[in-house]
């Protein structure tokens, strides 16, 4: 059964009448109903473009599809087959659609215009819409002419109209992609800018789009995926960013046209006192490694330097570690409680000890789990309070059953 497209006639259609065909289980979901009605003015999902939400009667409509020209509508709950009922479009969302999916018909004839860049991929989601161009490069210059190009085309309120042409009529229109059906044809014209094969909604005039900013770009898969706002989305853009941009610039004390070079500035500063930082550490972990052979306990021939720490970053225990081995006939026993424990067992060369082996025959008084090679083995475990029960467990180990 073909349902009469109501959103076609007239795209501002916020409320009708229709009449219920048919109610049935959602094949998707048992828990929803598919709602078939002699009309509507729900677009369905298709085109780039997501479905209209709103409500049949009282029930909400969840989502609404397509096939072979009926119209599907989803909804919460079953209403009852025959007679007319009331329905409601959730015109907030609605007209957000119109203006992304216009603003995506002018970025993209605007691109095909000033760099014969056609668009292969278009996506309208909630926070922001992307096309994909042909093209295999992008600068930020171009971007300003793009933008500059298609908010005038916004700004002198061309007419938004649709055509329906015959087969004979196509060659006549100055199409900027060739449509992808043979019949009932479609074409959404912006007055001498643009002409498009499209099954959408749109706005009568482009001064409703608002404004076009182009958020981001980046490569993707041989072409420039374009990123953008359009409308009340690009007032929202605008608005947290100017929020944070003079919130940054208050707590720099610069003009906030300065920020970006007094972020740079603290950046750089910033990096500095990183490695001037890391450079200090590595010099006290040396230290740590002199005092802790220095103090390591005899085993045999061997010097097992053991120290459990309090929040010691694993990365530093490590390093630590390989410092002590450095040593000759040395072995370290390292853990350190930060979330959880974590331990590492290293030996220098000449250390004839399996730390792998020694490491998995503790490792499950803490739950553990890691692993290793002869001479470095690493991990960790949630029981973190039994740390120093490991350690003193490895090294009686060591004493016990390795030393001979």
């Amino acid at each position: 059964m073909k349902t009469e497209k109501l959103f076609w006639k007239d795209g501002y259609l916020k409320e009708f009448e229709g009449t219920i065909l048919s109610v049935e289980p959602y094949k998707e979901d048992t828990n929803k109903f598919v709602v078939v009605l002699d009309k509507s003015a729900f677009y369905p999902e298709g085109g780039g473009q997501p479905w209209d939400e709103g409500k049949i009667g009282e029930y909400d409509v969840l989502y609404v599809y397509e096939e072979e020209e009926t119209i599907y509508h989803v909804t919460d709950k079953p209403p009852i087959v025959g007679g007319k009922i009331y329905c409601t479009i959730d015109w907030g969302r609605r007209f957000d659609f119109m203006q992304q999916h216009l603003g995506q018909h002018i970025l993209s004839g605007t691109f095909d215009k000033l760099f014969s860049a056609a668009t292969v991929g278009f996506h309208l989601g909630k926070e922001y819409v992307t096309i994909d161009i042909h093209k295999t490069s992008l600068d930020f210059e171009e971007v300003q002419a793009v933008e500059k190009m298609a908010n005038e085309i916004i700004y002198k309120n061309l007419q938004v109209k649709t055509l329906f042409p015959t087969k004979e009529d196509i060659s006549t229109i100055p199409l900027r992609k060739p449509p992808k059906v043979e019949d009932g044809i479609r074409i959404v014209a912006v007055d001498g800018f643009d002409y498009s094969p499209c099954g959408g909604v749109h706005p009568t005039f482009t001064g409703e789009v608002g404004i076009i900013k182009i958020r981001k770009w980046e490569k993707n898969k041989g072409n420039i995926r374009i990123e953008f706002v359009c409308g009340q989305r690009a007032l929202e853009d605008f608005t947290w960013k100017n929020k944070q941009i003079n919130e940054i610039s208050n707590l720099l004390s610069v003009k906030d046209r300065e920020s970006e070079e007094a972020v740079i500035r603290i950046h750089e500063e910033n990096k500095d006192l990183v490695r001037a930082f890391n450079d200090m550490k590595k010099e006290l972990i040396a230290y740590e490694a002199k005092e802790l052979y220095a103090t390591a306990e005899k085993l045999g021939d061997y010097s097992v330097a053991i120290q459990q720490f309090e929040g010691k970053d694993f990365k530093d225990l490590r390093f630590l570690a390989s410092l002590l081995v450095q040593y000759p006939n040395t072995i370290a026993l390292l853990g350190t409680k930060i979330d959880k424990a974590q331990v590492v067992f290293s030996c220098s060369k000449d250390v004839p000890i399996n730390m792998n082996q020694l490491f998995k025959e503790v490792a499950p008084l803490i739950n553990g789990k890691g692993g290793g090679n002869a001479t470095s083995a690493q991990g960790g475990g949630n029981d973190s309070p039994n740390l120093e029960g490991l350690l003193f467990a490895a090294k009686q180990k060591i004493k016990m059953e390795y030393i001979k």
